[in-house]
């Protein structure tokens, strides 16, 4: 029986692939043998109102507070948060025949406009996201991870699939796109309208989200 190359998680508006077990994209293939084999989960999640929605009518209230917000890896923005990733020692770490570390040539490549983009892939080659688990993949309950965790599909996946999977692939996304950006343009705008934002009133913001329908 042929194994689909893309399911789709109807429950939690997810798309999977039996691929990603054994990432075949060369982009996300590790720099060194001692760095762990984890694909795209290399990248850090942007959690939006939807995700934070998604935890506080769950009742995960207290995941939210104590496990993301405060995390000193995260950047807290007004309506978002950036969940930092784990960095390798090896980030910092001059290898055999090389003449700089690779934090050394991160930190070049992003002085100019024009290699900035090669500076986010220097460190995201030595970045595990913090809610990656060996063996198991994502550590976080699938109703709270981003959209972009929940639709992502590398170059390498997306080649080997049909016609008829792609224009599945193509549905899909649109409707976990739809769903989360829908729900935090109209919420930030809500919360804009009213001065609150998570840096200075995370509280005032839950307590919103906790009466929003849907």
């Amino acid at each position: 029986m042929k194994e689909n190359r893309i399911d789709w998680d109807e429950t939690n508006l997810q798309i999977l692939s039996s691929m990603c077990r054994k990432c075949p994209e060369p982009h996300f293939q590790p720099r060194t043998p001692e760095l762990p084999q984890i694909g795209c989960c290399a990248y850090e999640p942007v959690f939006t109102l939807f995700e934070i929605y998604k935890m506080v009518s769950s009742g995960e209230e207290e995941f939210f507070l104590h496990s993301i917000y405060p995390n000193p890896k995260n950047t807290v923005y007004d309506y978002e948060i950036i969940a930092g990733g784990n960095i390798h020692p090896l980030f910092y770490k001059k290898q055999p025949g090389q003449t700089e570390t690779p934090y050394e040539r991160h930190e070049s490549l992003k002085k100019s406009v024009s290699t900035a983009y090669l500076a986010v892939d220097e460190r995201l080659g030595y970045t595990m996201c913090q809610f990656f688990e060996e063996e198991n993949g994502c550590g976080l309950p699938p109703a709270f991870k981003t959209s972009i965790c929940r639709s992502f599909m590398c170059c390498s996946i997306e080649k080997a699939l049909t016609e008829e999977e792609r224009v599945l692939l193509d549905d899909w996304r649109r409707r976990i796109r739809e769903e989360a950006e829908t729900f935090h343009r109209k919420h930030k705008e809500v919360l804009q309208g009213k001065g609150i934002s998570l840096g200075g009133n995370v509280l005032d913001i839950i307590g919103y989200l906790k009466q929003v329908d849907g």
